[in-house]
């Protein structure tokens, strides 16, 4: 990552300590609207969406009939449909995928990514500085999404979890980005740049598609309390996932991993001992100012350590007991 430390870490420190925005250019917006979308799309991602009411949302996996992953997105009930926020490029594939079993049910699907700008306001004092600006109150609840006059334009705010507990995916039609931006700068509100997001988003074990390697199987991304509901109807790849559900475990898992010295790149192998245990998808120097940290998927039997990168030192980094507070509700 081409990042100087000093500049991540004051960038950083808005991010962990108070609150920051970051727009996400060529972000997925993936409409589902019609009389049918709910029920339409519910047989395809891992998520219970015939649960949701106006409002909510829950975060699911798409897959294939293989039971490997497509997408991973947060899907928001709306009074026509479905939201579905997706990872930058993601739209075009899952609207493709979800066409190919599209054949008499009444539900539009339309890649609206280029209509739609989409900016995140993060931070422990993002619901705060929201709420003094906005003319309705802020979602409380992860993937509650409601519709706001923010700076004078019209917005729809979703409470989402990518950068830390505190964080706010705004939507708005891409005419008013500017504006919007506009408007951000002149309350004085900081801006995050590329690596202190990529550094947030690491540091909450958020993967985007590049995490994502082909034939990866939901319950290897460490999601499966949030991500995946056991008590749902059928879906597309369902006996997969119920079968290693049944098995107890998988034998490999993402993990967040410590480095000796810089960030090593994608595709770097992860030892233990002698034996090569996994990959690193992504990294970034640590906002602690020492380091790395990094993304991997790793064999379980490794995750004790002592793993090493490029022959330094790693470790992975435990992850607190309080995420998965945030499961799937009903599921």
């Amino acid at each position: 990552m081409a990042s100087d430390p000093a500049t991540l870490s004051h960038a950083h420190a808005a991010l962990r300590t108070a609150v920051a925005w970051k727009d996400l250019p060529g972000h997925g917006v993936l409409l589902a609207t019609g009389r049918d979308a709910v029920r339409f799309v519910d047989n395809f991602t891992t998520a219970a969406l015939s649960r949701l009411d106006v409002g909510q949302g829950a975060e699911g996996f798409f897959t294939d009939s293989r039971g490997w992953v497509i997408a991973l997105a947060s899907i928001l009930r709306t009074a026509d449909g479905l939201w579905i926020d997706a990872a930058p490029g993601t739209a075009p594939r899952l609207r493709d995928h979800l066409e190919h079993y599209h054949i008499r049910e009444d539900v539009a699907l339309a890649d609206a990514s280029a209509d739609r700008a989409s900016v995140l306001i993060a931070g422990p004092r993002s619901a705060d500085w929201i709420a003094a600006r906005a003319a309705a109150p802020v979602p409380a609840r992860l993937f509650d999404h409601v519709g706001i006059l923010l700076g004078g334009i019209d917005v729809h705010l979703a409470r989402m979890d990518w950068c830390g507990p505190d964080c706010f995916l705004v939507q708005l039609a891409a005419t008013d980005e500017h504006a919007f931006r506009q408007w951000l700068e002149a309350e004085g509100l900081p801006r995050a740049d590329a690596a202190a997001f990529e550094c947030a988003r690491i540091e909450n074990r958020y993967p985007l598609p590049g995490d994502i390697p082909d034939k990866t199987l939901p319950q290897e991304l460490d999601r499966t309390a949030r991500a995946i509901s056991f008590t749902k109807g059928c879906y597309l790849g369902q006996e997969t996932v119920a079968r290693l559900d049944a098995l107890g475990h998988v034998n490999r898992t993402l993990a967040l991993v410590a480095i000796e010295g810089p960030p090593p790149p994608a595709g770097t192998p992860v030892t233990w001992g002698d034996e090569v245990v996994g990959t690193m998808t992504s990294s970034c120097p640590s906002a602690a100012g020492a380091g790395a940290i990094g993304l991997a998927i790793l064999h379980r039997k490794s995750l004790a350590g002592p793993l090493a990168v490029q022959g330094r030192v790693a470790h992975v980094v435990t992850r607190p007991a309080a995420h998965d507070a945030a499961t799937l509700r009903g599921s």
